[in-house]
This record gives structure tokens, sequence and C-alpha cells, in this order.
């Protein structure tokens, strides 16, 4: 295990372990047992490959933990990446786990992925583990780079805080309408203004992930009535949003400081100036 600097965040390499305990996990949910289940993905998220084999796996994770840990060097030298890293909950602990390479051949899975690690068990038995707050876990590999690991850090500190609660954002775009959920479009609006204060190439939208100057994303925005109100609400009732709006006043791509701007666009297309904000269920 490698803890990154200050940070509450601890690279650890335990894909052997987590290979070697899928099958237990899927049993133990099969026979209803969800709470054993649950304490044994904790404990095998938070277990090193460092203590299986007698070493035998001492190269690979000497090699994927500097590796991150680079990765999380370059998000440190970016001041939106720092504000994020430096934002997340100290009393919490992110768990950065790998995904292999064959996983990621894997189609209709996500490329990486972040959950609480004390996950909230479904009522209705149901696999999902995207509910809960505290300590979290993000699945991730290397080659996906620093920018998606920037996104699933931001997803990390939403839980940090339990304020993750996503809701079901529609938009359209020119090959298609697509359905994501409001954390996806805070985690990839943060993402593009980290990308742009690297002056590194900007993407129009979470789904699609089409090369797009900062124009061409602010006016899909304008028309984009869910995203819009997203944007807004995030804006009213986000930290991290309003301190990125005030933050990063020189930065060319910014639609937290730009936001008004961009609704005055909006609005001239409009039926009604009324643009209400997302509505967001309360936490716990």
């Amino acid at each position: 295990m490698t803890k990154f600097g200050a940070y509450p965040i601890v690279v650890n390499y335990n894909l052997h372990t987590r290979l070697r305990y899928q099958h237990d996990e899927d049993d133990l949910h099969r026979a209803g047992r969800y709470e054993d289940e649950k304490q044994l993905d904790i404990k095998v998220n938070t277990s090193s490959d460092s203590t299986r084999e007698n070493g035998l796996f001492g190269q690979e994770i000497k090699e994927y933990e500097q590796t991150v840990s680079n990765c999380l060097r370059k998000i440190e030298g970016n001041a939106v990446g720092r504000m994020v890293m430096g934002l997340i909950n100290k009393d919490t602990t992110v768990w950065i786990v790998p995904k292999s390479d064959e996983e990621l051949k894997v189609k209709d899975q996500y490329n990486a992925m972040t959950w609480p690690l004390n996950y909230d068990i479904q009522k209705d038995g149901s696999i999902g583990r995207g509910a809960g707050a505290g300590d979290t876990v993000i699945l991730f590999n290397p080659k996906l780079g620093d920018d998606t690991l920037l996104h699933e850090l931001v997803h990390a500190y939403r839980y940090s805080y339990n304020k993750f609660r996503p809701v079901n954002v529609y938009y359209n775009t020119d090959v298609g309408a697509f359905t994501i959920t409001s954390e996806e479009v805070l985690a990839h609006q943060i993402e593009n203004i980290y990308m742009s204060q690297a002056k590194r190439p900007l993407t129009l939208d979470y789904m699609t992930q089409a090369p797009t100057e900062k124009k061409g994303i602010y006016d899909f925005l304008s028309n984009n009535y869910f995203l819009l109100q997203a944007l807004k609400y995030f804006l009213r009732h986000e930290y991290l949003a309003m301190l990125a709006a005030h933050t990063f006043m020189s930065t060319e791509y910014n639609p937290f400081r730009d936001y008004e701007a961009i609704e005055t666009e909006y609005v001239k297309g409009a039926f009604s100036s009324d643009l209400p904000e997302l509505s967001v269920p309360l936490g716990r």
C-alpha cells in the first residue's frame, strides 16, 4: 500500500486478492447474505497483495502503485486537481485499487468506477453498491489517464461528505439522446476545467467524449435544459462548484464562472425565462 502525501488517498494493489474472493462474494450474494458479502468486500479492498504467495506479486505492486502515484502527482500539479484532492474529507480514506488490462477490454463495463467502501445494502437484494457515504473505492487502470482519475476523485469527494445524490439528467447531442446522472455532470465539468487549466483538449459531454472547443460546449449547454438545471443546482449548493467559479478566473473554460452568460443564451431561444435548478433529494 502507498499513501499519497498528506491526502486521505491510499493506492492499494489488491488485484489477485479481489479475483481470489470474487467467487466467494458472488456466492454470498446469491445466498442472500448481503452483510457478509459487504464485509468481505471491505476486507478485500483494504488488503494488499503483498501478503499473498510469499511476495510473488511484488513487481506488479511496485509498478501499479508507482504509476498511480505519478498520476496523482500530475493531478496535484494542476491547481484544479489540487483543489479537488484537498477538499476530500480528511476523516475518510480513498482506496485506489487496480482494474486489470483484461477487464478494460470487456464491453459494457465502466472504464473506472467509484463506490462507498461501506456501501448501503439494497433492500431489493440487487448488486448495486453506489449508495452510501464515507470511505470510497476507486477501481482504476492507469492507462485511463489522470483526467479519468480526477473525475473519479470528484465522486470520492462527494461521497466523503455524504453529498453523492444522483438524479437522472437527459440531454441531446448530434449523435443521439442520452441519460446520465447529475453526479456525472458535475464530475465531467470539473474534469473539463482541469483539462482547460492544463491547456489540454476538452470533451463535449460525458457520454460521447467528442473533442470540442469552449464555444461549442457552451452552445451545447445552452441548448440543453436539464444540463443547465444541473449546473445551476451545483453552483448554488456545491462548494466545489462555487470555489471553481471564483478561483479559476483566467482559465479559459469554466462554465461555473460563466454560468450567467450561458443561461442568458438559453433564455434567448426559450419560451420562458424561468429556469429552475435541478431538484435533488435531501440527504439522510
